[in-house]
């Protein structure tokens, strides 16, 4: 994919671009530009009066500002819910909702465990804050949800079994989702849950704006990331690079890493026929491939499906010292969880966890060692959760991910102004975001 003019530069000049270090309250591009946008389409200002909103989201620096827009359209404080994403957590922002948004039991308590096991945890995590949520002051009203990874949908998909009677509290709830991996599952069982609840529920997920404008800086920030990681020097001397998945994120992740690691083959996996020719035409430097090769020489490999792409016995296509890479959300790219429990089923095979309190101690951003047969090594950069999100206030300069905040607000007007149903954000949102978004690089 070509990216537009305006990206193309920014992506060149990415290296230099300052991260922010503190906490955006305001964002013109959201209160005034996305406003006016809003106001013309949907013709009212209290979009957010009387409901109640449960964010499942990244607390993060504009994710403040967010919160701020939508307060100016009457969402009130004392109905807000917060359940964070525990990898992404700047503790600077999740201080800043505790003093000045909610009180605690409006938020989800922190997880930080770099071992335990992450989707059962923060589904745990959800289901609590739901009994909360349950016993709020108004049950009648109604409830938006800004998710991130279909966590609600997979809350409600396990009561309605277990506790059927609790889907009461959540008809005609609103629902927006803003990743691929939780959009795939809401189209699995999207038929299921507007049954049940009568369910608006709008996806971000694949749109243009979060295509063609988010996932060029995503691919950059995942290579300044790596480089903080690792080392620029050692980024610099890889020989051999495997990215498994060229979606736009693997896309724009091997565009930075040829220009990072000049020295390496950098082979790109993914099962499309599609995807592999437009990696193989566009990247003469690059070889593009249908499985990782089994001969253990990949120094680096970076997921970017979104899916399990990396197998445990795959690890033999790694080399002694490798590190595994995360460029999608949660913890599914590389069985984080498989190979740890395998570690941990039997003290006297060859594959071990190392370093087990020492990693604990660190948090949920360590690395996590594993030694398996021969001795052999390899580690998960960052817990194996997306390695640009490690714990500062935000990984992209704010003009770089404002489009992704306004997104979500957009498709919180529409979703809540729709029937029940499954749909994508509206083109005419989406296509005026971008543009808006464009000029603001």
């Amino acid at each position: 994919m070509s990216w537009h003019p305006r990206i193309e530069n920014a992506l060149l000049n990415f290296c230099r671009e300052e991260i922010p270090t503190s906490i955006p309250l305001r964002l013109e591009f959201l209160e005034t530009q996305l406003n006016a946008l809003l106001l013309k389409e949907f013709r009212r200002q209290d979009i957010f009066a009387g409901i109640d909103v449960l964010f499942i989201q990244h607390h993060l620096g504009p994710f403040i500002a967010k919160l701020h827009a939508m307060f100016n359209n009457e969402l009130d404080r004392s109905r807000c819910w917060f359940i964070d994403i525990p990898y992404s957590t700047n503790h600077s922002v999740k201080d800043y909702i505790g003093k000045n948004i909610c009180s605690q039991d409006q938020a989800s308590r922190p997880f930080t465990d770099p071992l335990a096991p992450y989707s059962e945890i923060q589904s745990i995590r959800v289901a609590r804050l739901m009994e909360k949520i349950i016993g709020r002051k108004d049950p009648q009203s109604r409830l938006l949800v800004l998710d991130d990874g279909a966590y609600f949908a997979r809350y409600l998909d396990f009561i309605k079994n277990d506790q059927p009677e609790l889907l009461q509290h959540f008809k005609k709830a609103c629902l927006v989702e803003q990743t691929t991996r939780g959009h795939r599952y809401l189209e699995t069982h999207k038929d299921d849950l507007i049954r049940l609840c009568d369910l608006s529920i709008v996806s971000i997920a694949r749109c243009k704006t979060k295509l063609q404008f988010e996932s060029p800086f995503i691919g950059a920030s995942m290579g300044r990331a790596l480089g903080k990681a690792l080392g620029e020097d050692r980024l610099r001397n890889f020989r051999s690079i495997g990215i498994i998945g060229y979606g736009t994120v693997g896309e724009a992740t091997v565009d930075d890493l040829l220009r990072k690691s000049p020295k390496a083959r950098i082979e790109i996996v993914d099962l499309d026929e599609g995807k592999l020719r437009a990696a193989g035409n566009k990247n003469v430097n690059a070889q593009a491939m249908k499985q990782l090769r089994d001969d253990g020489s990949y120094e680096l490999v970076v997921g970017c499906t979104g899916y399990n792409s990396f197998k445990l016995e795959q690890r033999y296509c790694l080399a002694d010292g490798a590190f595994l890479a995360s460029a999608s959300s949660a913890a599914v790219e590389f069985n984080r969880a498989g190979f740890i429990e395998l570690a941990d089923r039997d003290p006297q095979d060859e594959i071990e966890l190392l370093n087990r309190e020492d990693t604990q101690r660190k948090g949920i951003h360590a690395p996590i060692e594993i030694r398996y047969e021969g001795g052999k090594k390899f580690t998960f950069l960052n817990a194996g959760f997306p390695v640009n999100f490690d714990g500062q206030l935000e990984c992209l300069p704010t003009r770089m991910i404002q489009s992704t905040h306004a997104l979500m607000i957009a498709a919180s007007w529409q979703a809540l102004t729709q029937g029940a149903g499954f749909s994508r954000i509206e083109k005419t949102l989406d296509e005026s975001i971008y543009d808006m978004s464009i000029k603001e690089l």
